[in-house]
């Protein structure tokens, strides 16, 4: 009886693991927690070789312009991976070149604007905000690597819809692989801080480059003709769905920059670049341990986008379930009994002095341990459309962590504002799982 339990249960193991999801999740998972050990590595380098003020630093120095590039900037990947994916499955392929060219196209446009933009105040922010007017040229800086890095959106929805998880997974190492050489080597050779934020652009502005690149030679090779000659009419008739599409999917954008920088900006003006840098020291721990959570959902959404797209919704919600049985929960799981071990983690690798980002690491793991067992969840809002629904909820959410954070972190500083991440992550993501399995739509 045992004996037949096992190989039944071998058996399903190995089809799991066989299933086109898997493989290329599994891909991906690899690219990014190899993508992650060199980040990994580079933050250790930044953390001992600049010190926790330093360090605190870089982060802040950074916070800007990425709060600026998500304020302006549409990111279009999330809206142009359901078109191309779609297109690419009913065989439409002058609207697939036409979704490219205008993915494509925006990007780079207020890639530009953000660079602009962050020039033009980056002055006053340094000086004034932070107190520290020799950072603003680093922002600026790192801004000009802007238009490049937004290459990659337009890029990844090509390669993913194509499948090309294993291409992805390659290029997704090369941008950390340049920022471990340039960062390390730069602040040996006494550039310090500097040397960080200057590695770090040049090493996303590189990776973009190179993503467009083997993005280009994919559709040739499949019988594309050049996409940047389609013309915009193809797609005029869903001009309208596709502009409301960019606009919730815009706001999205905008909202989680302000998820991720206010906080932080919030840190190093009332505690100091030491508790920004212990903050952004626990987000990028917690990120990096989910990394598989996020491979999977970018899986995921080509797969829920074809099947929208060509109609078969009934193995949808099926599909789901079994996902979450077979794949979140048990990446929960393991996310959750990886919680005890982060002070000996910590301590070991960055060193005493960072032994505040322990407690604040540990607790935002307990939100994040909700939203890898419904990776999919985000996917599916916008497979089906509902994309509207998903910003709406987002922006709660938004709203708690922009308003708690002003409060939280004068007062209970890294740890406050670590409890305020995990339980609004933790509801957030409940009551949207909860709406849509009560949704008709979504069914």
């Amino acid at each position: 009886m045992i004996g037949e339990l096992a190989e039944r249960f071998t058996a399903e193991a190995k089809a799991i693991l066989r299933h086109r999801l898997a493989l290329g999740a599994g891909a991906l998972a690899v690219g990014q927690y190899t993508a992650a050990a060199l980040n990994f590595l580079t933050n250790v380098a930044m953390a001992r070789l600049l010190g926790a003020s330093d360090y605190g630093l870089v982060a802040l120095t950074l916070a800007y312009p990425t709060l600026f590039w998500s304020f302006v900037g549409v990111k279009s990947v999330s809206v142009i991976t359901r078109y191309v994916a779609g297109f690419r499955a009913t065989g439409q392929r002058d609207k697939l070149r036409a979704v490219v060219k205008l993915g494509y196209g925006l990007d780079v446009f207020v890639s530009l604007l953000a660079f602009l933009l962050v020039s033009a105040s980056a002055w006053w922010v340094a000086g004034r905000f932070y107190g520290r007017s020799d950072l603003a040229w680093l922002m600026v800086a790192y801004a000009g690597s802007f238009p490049l890095v937004a290459l990659m959106g337009g890029s990844w929805a090509v390669l993913s819809s194509w499948e090309r998880f294993c291409l992805l997974a390659v290029l997704e190492v090369l941008g950390p692989f340049i920022k471990l050489l340039l960062v390390t080597g730069w602040i040996l050779a006494g550039r310090g801080v500097a040397g960080a934020v200057l590695g770090m652009a040049v090493a996303q502005a590189v990776a973009g480059t190179a993503m467009m690149v083997a993005a280009v030679q994919v559709v040739q090779k499949d019988g594309v003709s050049h996409w940047w000659s389609a013309s915009l009419r193809h797609v005029a008739e869903i001009r309208r769905e596709i502009g409301q599409f960019f606009g919730w999917n815009y706001l999205l954008v905008t909202l989680s920059g302000f998820v991720g920088q206010v906080p932080l900006i919030f840190l190093g003006r009332f505690r100091g670049p030491e508790e920004a840098g212990f903050y952004r020291l626990a987000l990028s721990i917690v990120t990096v341990s989910s990394y598989v959570n996020s491979s999977l959902g970018r899986v995921a959404y080509p797969t829920l986008s074809a099947r929208f797209a060509s109609g078969d919704q009934e193995r949808i919600l099926v599909s789901v379930r079994r996902w979450t049985v077979r794949g979140g929960l048990p990446l929960g799981l393991l996310l959750a009994a990886s919680i005890p071990l982060f002070p000996i983690f910590i301590s070991a690798v960055f060193g005493r002095s960072y032994a505040p980002a322990v407690l604040a690491t540990q607790v935002m793991m307990l939100g994040r341990v909700v939203s890898v067992i419904v990776f999919w969840l985000h996917s599916l809002y916008y497979a089906s459309g509902k994309v509207d629904t998903w910003v709406k909820g987002y922006a709660l959410y938004a709203a708690v962590i922009v308003a708690g954070g002003w409060y939280v972190t004068q007062k209970w500083g890294v740890l406050g504002l670590a409890v305020l991440n995990a339980l609004t992550e933790a509801f957030f993501t409940l009551g949207m799982l909860i709406l849509a399995l009560r949704s008709a739509n979504l069914r």
